[in-house]
């Protein structure tokens, strides 16, 4: 996935440094129409996109389920986790892909695609954070709409690696960590059930326990190899 000043695919998350000079003129002004339907918008979740693109497409279908079409585009959809999730120890949740694009490398920058990755970002509280991390926070909500500092985990389905890899992120180096849990060779068209301990994962990435869960995302991406895919999530809960 190209990067330039972006936040977006794999997740572009980088340092909080690099992350202001990357998003800020990126970001698209408005929500595309239809890029994410009401019904969402009112279960909490909010579209980021990037202007240069055209965003992928979220809707909440009558079962449920987050459904994520993406066809030469990308973007993501954002929500705050509950107060009462943010120390839950696990993350389960059920999804599916019935269209995939060419698997491709998710380490190389502008070639990351892939149908569907589900990020996690652990945030400090504001209270902790010393005074050039909370300018740093302040200045990308402010510029970006989207309120994060700290540290992400993504899982993601697609790429050529194998399941149970974990990966650096290209884009962020030791602020973020990607884990395989179906690559690009997984079965299509059926729902495949997940259950990581979010603890334990953040404890190999990053070499200590982790902070409260602040924001959960997830994101659809075509817009390298310009193809199109199709996917969805559902049943996405923590657990203690």
């Amino acid at each position: 996935m190209r990067t330039g000043r972006r936040l977006i695919g794999a997740i572009r998350l980088p340092t909080p440094l690099i992350l202001c000079v990357l998003v800020v003129t990126g970001v698209a002004a408005a929500e595309p129409p239809l890029a994410i339907d009401g019904a969402l918008q009112k279960a909490g979740w909010t579209l980021f996109s990037d202007s240069r693109w055209a965003p992928a497409r979220f809707r909440l279908r009558p079962d449920g389920a987050i459904e994520a079409r993406s066809d030469n585009s990308t973007s993501l959809i954002w929500k705050k986790v509950d107060k009462g999730d943010a120390q839950k120890a696990h993350l389960a949740w059920e999804w599916r892909v019935d269209e995939m694009m060419p698997p491709t490398d998710i380490t190389v920058k502008g070639g990351d695609d892939r149908p569907l990755a589900l990020h996690v970002w652990f945030m400090k509280p504001r209270a902790q954070l010393n005074f050039l991390e909370r300018l740093r926070a302040d200045f990308i909500e402010l510029w970006v709409g989207l309120p994060v500092h700290g540290r992400l985990l993504t899982y993601v389905w697609g790429g050529r690696g194998k399941a149970g890899d974990a990966l650096p992120n290209p884009h962020v180096g030791d602020g973020s960590w990607m884990i395989v849990l179906r690559g690009g060779d997984a079965r299509t068209g059926v729902w495949l059930a997940e259950s990581r301990d979010l603890v334990a994962d953040y404890r190999a990435a990053f070499g200590e326990d982790p902070p409260d869960r602040g924001i959960i995302a997830l994101a659809a991406d075509s817009e390298d190899t310009q193809t199109r895919s199709l996917a969805a999530l559902r049943h996405l809960r923590f657990q203690p």
